[in-house]
């Protein structure tokens, strides 16, 4: 899992066969994924800002944990210069004054992608776990308002699963894959359903 950090192996620049090992703490590899996730949302590079940064870590975080400039910078300084995961390049902001935006060099795309997609199967299955361990809390916790604003946001899920399905359909191969996501999507939801009349039947 991400918050446990990580270690991977990358190619050493310049050679095709040495390794070096890059390890990550939990934050580094929330950074590095933001900032990925911009560049393949964009199709390309795409850099972030400090402020903005934290911003969207919050966000993220949703009142969980608060990010502040005196934890993120000291993380980013530590990826730019000791690490080489990023790098910082000064550009004018919308606002006017010069500011630095992050981008990710190489060697931590290589990271990142190599940390995000040997952990999908883990992370997804931690989530399911997490969320049966958090059930009994749910049905049994006196603030009945605060159950159900969580329940509501459980039964969301599924609607997110179809917009991870359909985004960025493009070409023939992307609209094959997307009608086989659906597909399977759509048959479980199918079973859910029939689990949910079954239930309901019994409870009238």
């Amino acid at each position: 899992m991400f918050w446990l950090g990580k270690s991977v192996k990358v190619p050493s620049k310049g050679s095709d066969k040495k390794t070096e090992k890059v390890s990550l703490s939990p934050l580094e590899v929330l950074i590095l994924a933001q900032l990925r996730s911009r560049e393949l949302r964009n199709k390309g590079e795409i850099g972030q800002y400090g402020y903005e940064m934290i911003q969207q870590l919050n966000e993220l975080f949703a009142g969980t944990w608060e990010a502040k400039s005196g934890t993120i910078y000291p993380i980013l300084s530590k990826l730019e210069g000791k690490k080489k995961l990023i790098f910082g390049k000064r550009e004018k902001s919308p606002l006017g004054p010069v500011k630095k935006v992050y981008v990710l060099e190489p060697k931590g795309r290589v990271s990142i992608d190599t940390i995000i997609h040997s952990n999908f199967k883990g992370d997804l299955e931690f989530i399911s776990q997490y969320i049966d361990l958090l059930t009994p809390f749910l049905t049994n916790n006196k603030d009945q308002k605060l159950s159900d604003e969580i329940f509501e946001e459980l039964i969301v899920m599924p609607k997110k699963s179809v917009a991870i399905a359909i985004e960025h359909v493009v070409t023939d191969v992307d609209e094959t894959l997307c009608r086989q996501k659906l597909e399977a999507l759509a048959k479980t939801l199918k079973q859910t359903l029939q689990e949910i009349d079954e239930k309901l039947a019994e409870l009238l």
